[in-house]
């Protein structure tokens, strides 16, 4: 009945507008619920969502995906990422899902960061889903023209010159959105880089963001190997970082050394571009306090590299000299070996003689008594 509603008054070229108010009205009406994520703190868990409640909405969620129109606005951004929970909890098909994803992505300066804390119910052990998050930026950066596809002067679509304050208001929600799950321990390093690599670098001035939640990561997966830690920090411009950054990557020990070579090395340039472009006879205290400042703390973060250097190759020594007496160990063991199997073979003539012996003696006992046998008989 809804649904029939909804096309006549599409027939009547009603706005679209007034037809999204109705819709909601429709949804908030028939979907309990609906609404309540918005009034979570942030952290909160997927037990915070269950599937009993959204038992017997199958069929109204998809009715309404269907009758959803291509409307921007916040109040209606918000009333689409409650439907997409409930399409999460309920499993609805990709192809529904995917037109729901498109709809949000074409408004996504007015995505929160709780609207973006999708729970994860596919079944994976990540605790959100990023795959829905991660498809809904792609889809706004193809409606900004700002990804890499070519554009068709014949297509239909309906591009957006990019906002400088929309951009940088997203790009600040996605740092946030970053932080906020890298502390998920089930996240896996493949899916966090490409978050970490979603957005195009020409969009950040900074990469501080980028850098909180990388370390964010790494501080809450330390299993992490050598080579993995190193890919995610490709992923990162080391020389978009600000001084604080820069001071707090130079002496963070979670980073590769490579890493903070790098750092330095930017620091260390950034140090000589104020020096040229203030010289002293114009600098004024204040400036001059930062200067030192800086140079303290990158004089530290050299002797923090020298020291972790130091200690790294000490590390790799004593594990050279343990694997060094483990296979000293291992061939005195085998000497050993070889020495206890000599000795029992060297030892087996010995006894088959003692045998021998035992056996020739009673064979002529044997013939003894044979022979007094037969004299016996013979008299």
């Amino acid at each position: 009945m809804f649904m029939k509603f909804i096309q006549q008054m599409n027939a009547r070229s009603i706005t679209q507008e007034i037809i999204a108010d109705a819709v909601m009205y429709y949804a908030r009406r028939y979907l309990p619920g609906l609404d309540r994520w918005r009034g979570q703190k942030r952290g909160r868990t997927v037990q915070n969502f269950s599937r009993t409640s959204a038992v017997g909405q199958m069929v109204p969620v998809e009715s309404i995906l269907e009758l959803l129109p291509e409307v921007k606005g916040k109040s209606y951004c918000h009333f689409l990422l409650g439907l997409l929970r409930h399409a999460a909890i309920l499993d609805i098909d990709q192809s529904s899902k995917g037109s729901l994803e498109k709809k949000i992505g074409m408004q996504f300066e007015f995505v929160t960061l709780n609207g973006l804390l999708v729970p994860n119910f596919s079944g994976s052990d990540s605790l959100y889903d990023t795959d829905c998050v991660e498809r809904i930026i792609q889809h706004f950066l193809s409606f900004q023209g700002l990804n890499n596809e070519p554009f068709l002067a014949s297509s239909t679509r309906h591009v957006t010159l990019p906002s400088f304050s929309h951009l940088k208001r997203v790009t600040k929600l996605i740092d946030k959105y970053l932080a906020e799950i890298a502390s998920d321990v089930d996240l896996k390093p493949q899916k966090i880089q490409s978050l970490l690599q979603v957005l195009p670098g020409s969009l950040r001035r900074l990469d501080d963001g980028l850098y909180r939640a990388l370390d964010i990561y790494l501080r809450d997966h330390p299993f992490l190997g050598e080579d993995e830690r190193e890919q995610l920090c490709r992923s990162i411009n080391w020389g978009k970082l600000s001084p604080d950054a820069c001071i707090h990557a130079s002496q963070n020990e979670r980073l590769p050394l490579r890493v903070i070579l790098q750092v330095l090395f930017f620091e260390q340039q950034q140090l000589r571009t104020v020096l040229s472009n203030f010289p002293n006879v114009n600098m004024n205290e204040k400036d001059a306090q930062e200067l030192v400042r800086r140079d303290d703390q990158l004089s530290l973060g050299r002797e923090n590299l020298h020291l972790r250097v130091d200690m790294e190759l000490l590390q790799a020594k004593v594990g050279e000299l343990e694997e060094e007496v483990a296979r000293m160990k291992h061939e005195m063991d085998k000497f050993s070996t070889r020495s206890y199997v000599s000795t029992k073979i060297d030892s087996i003539p010995v006894v088959l003689k003692k045998d021998r012996t035992h056996i020739t003696t009673f064979q002529d006992q044997q013939r003894k008594l044979q022979a007094s046998h037969s004299l016996r008989y013979a008299y």
